[in-house]
């Protein structure tokens, strides 16, 4: 009987023993393998929220013209088919649109209001002495203004701002309001007041921006 009780305990102490460093052994792995999950997701979850809030590239692209480039844009004024003279270069400090003579203009942003949309035709206008672009014409600096109501040669005019991507471009993009051209690199513009449904080409010292380079 002392024998057979004896069984008995042993094998009851084999039983907990056995519980016991299951409930050791068990929890260790499976509670390791769950924070590695738990850890995965929330790192995955927050790398999507960056990657939605700020796209690849964003950091590394800043709106252009950014502050510090500088790059080159052609421009000449036809009246009634007739290119005027290229403006002369800028004197004195200017918006960060200058004109280097020769019917180029040089775009070197200084602060961030100068660059991106800041960078734009209306704001050359307004640091250029003697020269404005109005409603249906412009004026350039010591010459009477060229307006579309005023016709062109007996007939009717139009008024625009036609602007190239590049010399190589072939049709241009036409504004009214100089405030809406942007200024950027190698572009070409023509402001012209011209008999109604003619070809406004670009302005023959477009050839020019070949010869300057950014710096």
């Amino acid at each position: 009987m002392a024998n057979r009780e004896s069984s008995r305990r042993v094998a009851r102490a084999q039983a907990a023993g056995s519980r016991t460093r299951a409930r050791r052994e068990i929890p260790v792995g499976f509670y390791s393998a769950l924070a590695v999950i738990v850890v995965a997701g929330v790192a995955s979850i927050g790398y999507s929220k960056y990657e939605l809030d700020r796209p690849a590239g964003s950091a590394a692209s800043p709106v252009q013209p950014a502050v510090g480039s500088t790059s080159y844009t052609a421009i000449g004024f036809d009246g009634c088919g007739s290119f005027a003279k290229p403006l002369a270069a800028s004197s004195g400090k200017g918006s960060g649109i200058s004109s280097i003579g020769k019917g180029v203009l040089k775009v070197h942003p200084a602060t961030a209001s100068e660059a991106g949309s800041g960078a734009n035709l209306a704001a050359f206008i307004r640091s250029y002495k003697g020269l404005s672009i109005f409603g249906n014409g412009f004026k350039l600096p010591g010459q009477a203004a060229v307006s579309a109501a005023a016709g062109c040669h007996g007939s009717p005019a139009a008024f625009g701002i036609y602007l190239w991507s590049s010399l190589l471009s072939t049709k241009p993009t036409l504004y009214t309001d100089p405030a809406k051209v942007l200024l950027k690199n190698d572009q070409v513009i023509t402001v012209a007041v011209v008999p109604k449904g003619a070809h406004v080409p670009q302005p023959p010292t477009a050839a020019n921006l070949a010869s300057v380079g950014a710096g």
